[in-house]
């Protein structure tokens, strides 16, 4: 009796020790990642242009000298510094978009993580 005993222990034992490992891992791999570890300019950032930045053909015809239809002129304008100020609604440059509400505080943020994580495509 105390070898069953032993021996239905030390299996239920194992399999609690398995399940907890495996459960770990899985936990690691279904692990959401955080917005900046996702920001593309395909998936992302253009999309967020297109809506906000290039309707009615403001910045997609050059508005302000500013033209934000192409990877290229996005991260420029991005790069230096300006089109955060503008939609950030700092002090001293022209709040944008221009006639619309601010863009919301994960738009503002997507454009952030994008400048911080080198402009990724």
């Amino acid at each position: 009796m105390k070898k069953i005993l032993l021996a239905t222990t030390t299996l239920i034992l194992a399999y609690s020790l398995w399940s907890c490992s495996s459960s770990t891992k899985e936990d690691e791999k279904t692990t959401p990642k955080t917005l900046c570890d996702s920001v593309t300019y395909a998936g992302m950032v253009k999309p967020l242009m297109t809506k906000s930045c290039n309707q009615s053909g403001c910045h997609s015809s050059g508005a302000g000298g500013v033209d934000l239809r192409t990877y290229n002129t996005a991260r420029d304008a991005t790069e230096n510094g300006k089109l955060l100020l503008c939609i950030k609604h700092e002090p001293g440059v022209t709040a944008m978009p221009k006639s619309a509400a601010k863009l919301s505080d994960r738009e503002i943020a997507i454009m952030d993580c994008w400048k911080s994580k080198g402009f990724p495509q």
